[in-house]
């Protein structure tokens, strides 16, 4: 991605409408962007634009119809702190927001998992009226805020957010969660039910997709990654297959564990030692070395 695709319609504000985030996602729907370039490029329109926060594609429509953009984004930053910095968290919090103008929602947040990078939270909204409403029926997200939001690497924010964009433009959401929207400090994907089968599921698959662009395969190791029908809940560092990219990969996951290490100690571990991660270690390994 070369500096001069951006400056020669950064200014063009009645192309992407006073959204300075509108330019990074048309870019990253016709190309797909490394961490590196969606990270140079967000530098830039963030010192191009001179403000502080960028939101990228959207809320739901079942949020946004209930309640102020402005004030969702506004919550989700919050929230984002709260689910990426806190020690630990409570298994479910009910929050009751309210804004001017009359407006009130209630969501429930619900602890899904953590990783070496983040946690997840399920995202529901409650519906006070118990509507049956269509729009309210089995809403929920997965809402995920990483440890370090500003680490640029192959499975942080700054590479999650454009693979979202291009799967997204792209249509692929047969067998992976869909990507909904994001800002630079949280991501709301699709929340997959343990019922859901691809088979049941619109658009395209995501082999189609990587053997035509040369994108690297999914991981099928890591079986918490997956529902139990095989539809993956994240993109897990989906990435062009290039020449040499396993050394590189290594040398940034080393850079990760370090700081990691530095913040927190070897508590950043613990949830990982157990006979489950062994096997999983042991048998990525194995397939690396087979060139996998």
């Amino acid at each position: 991605m070369k500096p001069r695709e951006l400056n020669n319609t950064s200014r063009n504000r009645e192309a992407i409408g006073d959204r300075p985030e509108a330019l990074i996602e048309a870019l990253a729907a016709r190309k797909f962007l490394s961490p590196w370039q969606f990270y140079r490029l967000c530098k830039q329109v963030r010192r191009t634009w001179g403000c502080d926060r960028l939101y990228f594609c959207p809320l739901p429509p079942a949020l946004s119809k209930s309640f102020p953009t402005w004030a969702l984004r506004q919550f989700f930053d919050a929230l984002a702190i709260t689910v990426g910095q806190s020690p630990c968290l409570a298994e479910a919090t009910t929050y009751h927001l309210q804004c001017g103008a009359g407006y009130h929602l209630s969501l429930r947040v619900t602890y899904a998992g953590v990783g070496l990078i983040g946690r997840v939270v399920k995202v529901s909204l409650l519906d006070p009226s118990n509507s049956n409403a269509s729009e309210f029926q089995d809403k929920s997200w997965a809402f995920k805020a990483c440890f370090d939001s500003q680490w640029v690497w192959q499975h942080g924010i700054w590479a999650e957010i454009p693979i979202g964009l291009y799967l997204r433009s792209q249509g692929v959401s047969q067998d992976i969660a869909r990507f909904q929207a994001a800002s630079l400090t949280w991501m709301v994907w699709e929340w997959i039910d343990e019922t859901e089968k691809p088979e049941n599921r619109p658009g395209l698959a995501y082999d189609t997709l990587a053997q035509r662009d040369n994108l690297t395969s999914l991981n099928p190791l890591n079986t918490s990654n997956y529902n139990p029908h095989g539809v993956r809940l994240d993109p897990g560092g989906i990435q062009v297959n290039s020449w040499g990219r396993r050394w590189r990969d290594g040398v940034y996951t080393l850079g990760f564990y370090w700081r990691r290490f530095r913040a927190v100690g070897w508590e950043f571990l613990r949830p990982h030692f157990n006979l489950k991660s062994l096997r999983y270690s042991l048998r990525r390994f194995w397939r690396l070395l087979r060139g996998r």
